[in-house]
């Protein structure tokens, strides 16, 4: 009857140390309202692609999050093209699903209903 991932089951937390968790749907909906984002085809140079987030009341202050694809069984697919970033926030109508952030060159969101056994990116944050 958990809505959001215990620190035991969250990977930012186990992979990073107590101090880092995953992000909520709420805070991706938070990134989503009080930023605007930007597809970059090559960020400073790097040649990675993803999405640049930046804040609306300062805007020195950004995330760029690399459009890393995803993995299922042995293979990675979309490197480059799209992203799902993990949040903690489990689906409401199955346990099984989580929330995620997606994203791609046109368009970003937040799915409510992605199968957690799939390969997704983990973007720690700290509170």
């Amino acid at each position: 009857n958990i809505t959001t991932l215990e620190s035991v089951d969250d990977a930012a937390t186990q992979i990073m140390g107590s101090d880092w968790r995953m992000p909520t749907k709420a805070e991706f909906d938070e990134l989503l309202s009080g930023t605007t984002n930007e597809w970059i085809a090559d960020y400073d140079g790097t040649g990675v692609s993803g999405r640049k987030f930046t804040s609306k009341t300062d805007t020195s202050k950004y995330i760029f999050i690399p459009a890393s694809g995803y993995r299922t069984g042995y293979q990675w697919f979309g490197a480059g093209y799209f992203s799902f970033v993990w949040s903690s926030s489990l689906c409401a109508s199955n346990i099984y699903n989580a929330c995620v952030l997606d994203f791609d060159s046109y368009s970003v969101g937040v799915d409510e209903n992605r199968n957690r056994v799939d390969g997704l990116v983990v973007r720690g944050v700290m509170d």
